[in-house]
């Protein structure tokens, strides 16, 4: 079964987000950290709006692939620390994520 880590960077006053410093240095590290323990690629969305003209709630949608939940938390137990040590880099808010397993899609 696929699964899709969903990291979210929430889209408020005083967050600061680097986007060339999280595609050129941070998602490159995830991928080499992360690559032996199952992640097939990534995707990222910079958020521009909502659907009546609003402030999105976040500014910045990264979603991982796996064939597991547990590839993912194997990745997280032994690499998490670099991974995660960086967001500092880009980031002044820590992201929300969310592990979800593919329930139905549409060709």
């Amino acid at each position: 079964m696929a699964t899709t880590i969903t990291v979210l960077y929430e889209n408020v006053d005083d967050a600061t987000f680097d986007l060339d410093y999280y595609l050129a240095k941070h998602l490159p590290l995830v991928d080499e950290r992360f690559k032996p323990y199952g992640i097939k690629g990534w995707r990222v969305l910079k958020a521009v709006g909502t659907p009546f003209g609003g402030k999105p709630a976040f500014s910045v949608i990264c979603t991982l692939e796996f064939d597991t939940a547990d590839q993912f938390r194997a990745a997280v137990a032994a690499e998490g620390g670099p991974v995660f040590g960086d967001v500092p880099n880009f980031s002044n808010r820590d992201p929300i994520v969310v592990i979800g397993d593919l329930a139905g899609a549409s060709s």
